[in-house]
This record gives structure tokens, sequence and C-alpha cells, in this order.
């Protein structure tokens, strides 16, 4: 009944962790002594000079207006070079080139990837200059305010939808200002990864169906040091370390401009696809389709302590499939957290029994093999998802349902009471104990917020049904037997789901 999807190449590409050899802790301890104080006094007074290089020549323009020739004079010959100032002194002492960037009016778009680190920001800059689809935070700050207009960038509020659904636009005006002398830069992974693998490619660099050049940052020369991701250890402890270490190299490859067919040209997600398959093979990495939304749901699991690999489900392929939201997703986290009191991300079927608080022999057994998928004993975060969402959007006439469920459980009363949950089990052939039918409807009085412990009532049963749409299946089932349980049609993977069938679902809404 409920679909299963290949397992992602990396199972959690936001996870980096350090570990040196004796030689390199050698180094770091020496260049802590050494270094390390040198390093930040040359960040001290030279980074308020770069501040000035990037104020001067934006003072009077505003976001999204073009540089005239004197402001883009000083800041190719100046703002550039006080950037790669900087980067010497955090430890990029040299950078190697490979490839031919093309002219920004035969390729207008580069791409660049893999986003890991926050120097990469600083390269696109001083080193790969462009107009840059950037973070609207930055705006919010002094110290990195005048980078927009100094780079022509264009800001984008990553959590704001409306406001991303117009990036399009954005895109396809600044390619179409006549007043334009620069590349558009995106990063289209949208987030820093872990460095090991090459998240989702966003499609918004490649919705104008130009032809674009991928920008290669390839670290692999040593191990990177400081990446900032969902999953990381400590960005403050990484930029000492990063700050005491003698030399971080960086490849910067240019390589062949992409051309797309007419196919991707009508499909912005194959062209991105593809694309990002052209990267993955020249880093010699997996690809995987982790979005920022999964980078979100990682911190969201360490927020209530489980373990980040519980946040990674792929959303890149399964959002869609689903059609839930962001919200409705973390949601669904915190009630996962709730049934895992192990905290460990894997939810056994006593952990599940004891969340439902539903008899043994009334179905749950059936119930965690549905979604186990697998076949682990276990269920990750992703197997709680696909099983909560599909099992419940399987179960036929939902409004009848639970109108039939509260009159078999109240007894035709206008409250569900211990007495009639006893009774309902036992007219359906399910041994209970008093004590089990209390436990349970104490349960469902905490999980409903009704106002009396013991009892509930028509409106409070509702609520019960839509925050824990598990109990509309174990009803069903319960009342009309598995055999009466209709299959799953899920809407094919390259087809749109329909969405308002799916606010139909009460699951997580």
């Amino acid at each position: 009944m409920v679909r299963r999807f290949p397992e992602p190449a990396v199972w959690n590409p936001f996870k980096h962790r350090v570990a040196f050899s004796g030689l390199e802790i050698v180094e770091l301890v020496l260049g802590g002594v050494f270094l390390l104080p040198l390093r930040i006094l040359g960040i001290i007074v030279v980074f308020p000079l770069v501040w000035l290089t990037l104020t001067i020549p934006t003072i009077g323009v505003k976001p999204g207006q073009h540089l005239s020739p004197w402001r883009r004079f000083f800041v190719l010959n100046v703002t550039t070079y006080a950037v790669r100032l900087i980067l010497f002194i955090c430890g990029f002492l040299w950078v190697k080139y490979s490839g031919k960037r093309a002219s920004y009016t035969e390729v207008p778009v580069n791409v660049v990837a893999p986003h890991v680190t926050p120097f990469d920001g600083f390269f696109v800059g001083g080193v790969v200059y462009g107009s840059a689809l950037i973070c609207s935070d930055v705006l919010s700050s002094l110290l990195t305010s005048p980078i927009v207009p100094c780079t022509e960038a264009i800001p984008v509020n990553r959590e704001n939808a409306q406001q991303r659904s117009k990036v399009l636009d954005l895109v396809k005006t600044f390619l179409s200002s006549p007043g334009r002398q620069t590349h558009l830069v995106a990063f289209p992974e949208g987030t820093c990864g872990g460095g090991k693998s090459l998240l989702s490619f966003r499609r918004g660099a490649f919705q104008p169906g130009t032809a674009v050049q991928p920008i290669v940052l390839d670290y692999r020369a040593r191990q990177l040091i400081s990446v900032w991701s969902f999953d990381c250890q400590s960005p403050a402890v990484q930029m000492l370390l990063q700050l005491s270490r003698l030399y971080s190299p960086l490849h910067i490859k240019f390589l062949d401009v992409y051309r797309p067919s007419e196919a991707e040209k009508q499909d912005p997600v194959l062209y991105a696809n593809n694309v990002q398959a052209v990267v993955a093979r020249e880093l010699g990495c997996p690809s995987t389709q982790h979005t920022r939304d999964d980078g979100m749901l990682v911190y969201k699991a360490l927020q209530l302590g489980l373990p980040a690999d519980a946040g990674c489900v792929e959303l890149g392929i399964l959002k869609q499939q689903l059609g839930l939201s962001m919200s409705q997703l973390k949601e669904a986290m915190a009630r996962f957290a709730s049934v895992n009191t192990a905290k460990n991300g894997h939810v056994t079927q006593a952990e599940m029994s004891a969340y439902l608080a539903w008899p043994v022999q009334g179905h749950v057994p059936e119930m965690f093999r549905e979604y186990d998928t697998g076949k682990c004993n276990y269920l990750t975060f992703r197997d709680f998802l696909l099983g909560l969402v599909d099992l419940t959007y399987a179960v036929p006439d939902q409004e009848n349902l639970k109108v039939s469920a509260f009159k078999a459980l109240s007894g035709g009363a206008d409250e569900i009471t211990v007495d009639g949950v006893r009774s309902f089990f036992e007219e359906n052939d399910i041994a209970v104990s008093i004590v089990e039918s209390q436990a349970l409807l104490n349960s469902w009085s905490v999980l409903s917020g009704a106002h009396s412990s013991g009892k509930l009532n028509k409106d409070e049963f509702a609520t019960l049904l839509r925050r824990c749409p598990e109990y509309l299946v174990l009803l069903f089932w319960t009342l009309f037997g598995m055999d009466g349980f209709p299959p799953v049609t899920p809407p094919a993977a390259e087809d749109k789901p329909d969405r308002r069938r799916r606010k139909s679902t009460p699951a997580l809404i």
C-alpha cells in the first residue's frame, strides 16, 4: 500500500566532521601559536578597508541598479583585490584556474557548485566577479549590505514563498537589461552542503532556458575545514582552525558551456538535473535530491533531540509527492519525536503501540508493517511520512467514517467514555481491559486537548483525528476489516500531484 522510493546516494549530505592526522595536528598547534594572532590582526586591520572599498562605489546606488563606468572600474580594480587580500589572510594563499570563462554576452549565466563554505561568496566577489542571486539577509547587516549594490546582486527572500516564485521574473529582468555588463552568478544548491555530495540544483537559474557555464570550486586538494552546513561542528571552532592552518588550496574550474536541448528548455528541472550530473562527474562525487528544506528538517531534528540523519528525507523527490508544506513537515517531525522516545531516529513497533495506546490485537502490528516498507523492523522519519500520508489518503469516505466511529465509540451518546471505548472493542472481537480503555481515552484527551480528562465530545474527537490521522486507518480496519481498504494510487513521479486532493487529507493539517 505505502510507496517505496529508492534510498538516496548519501543519506545525510549536510554532515561534516573533521579528523586530522598527526602532522596536521602539529601544523594546527604551531599555526595557532604563530599564525592565528597575525591573521586575526590582519583581518582587524584589512576588513575595514575592504568595507570602505565596497561602500565608496555604492554610495547612492540602489539594489538592482547598474553601476556607472567609474564605479565599475573601481570595483574591478580595487574592490576585487581587497576581497582577495582577505582570502589570502584566511589561508587561501593561491588559487589555481583551469578552463576559460565565456564572456557575459555569449553565456550570461554562471552556476557555481559546490556551495559548502562562507568563503564561496568571497570567491564570487573577489575572484569570479559577477552579479549573484543571494539571500536577502545580507541587506540587514551593516557589514554585508554594501555587497548587494557593489556586485549588482539580486537579493532573494528564501523564507517568503511568494517572493521565491518571482525569482524567474527578477532573473529575466536582469538578463534583458540593456546596462548589464556582468554574468549572473548563481549557487543552484541554494544552501551549504557538507562537501561530500551535491545537493539538488534549484531551477531558478535554468528557467530562462539560456546556455550556462558551470564553475566548479574544487577544495579536494586538502581536507576542507570551514564547512557551515546544517550538521557541522561549531562554526567558531572551524574558523579558528581555518586561521591556524598554513594554507588551504582551491582549484576553480571553468567547465565547458552547457547549451540546453529543446527538451531542457521546456523543462527547467530536467535542465538543472543534467547540469548537476555534469558537475558531479567533474568532482567525482554523488548527487542527491536533498534541498534546503531537508537542512531545515535536520535543524528541527537536532532541536528535538533526534539525530541529524532523521531529518533527511530527500525532499527534492518527496515534497511534491507528499503534498505537504514546510510547516506541516516540521509538525510531523515533532510528532515523530514524540513517538520515538529513545530519540535514536528509529521508531519501533513497541514505541508506536505505546504512543497510540491502541490494543495490540487491534491492527497496530499490521500498520507498522505497512509503514516499514524496507522491512527493517524500525521506521525512519521518511517511512513515517510516507506511511502517514499514503495510508490516511487511502481511507475512503472519511467524513462518514468519523461520524460512524464516533457513534460506535460513544454508543449513540454525546460523549465518548471509558465504557463506550471498551464496548466498541468487545463488539469488534478485540479483548481489552478497563485499564487499557482508560489509558487510550486519557491519551486521546491529551492529543486532542480535551477540556475534561476521560471524556471526548464530537469536536474533540474530530480534532484528535486531524492531529493523529493514524486513528482513521485503525478505526476503518476495526470497523470494516483490512480487506475493504482500497489500494493507494499515488500520482506518477513525473506528474504534478493534485494539490486539491492532498489538502483534503487530514494528515498534519
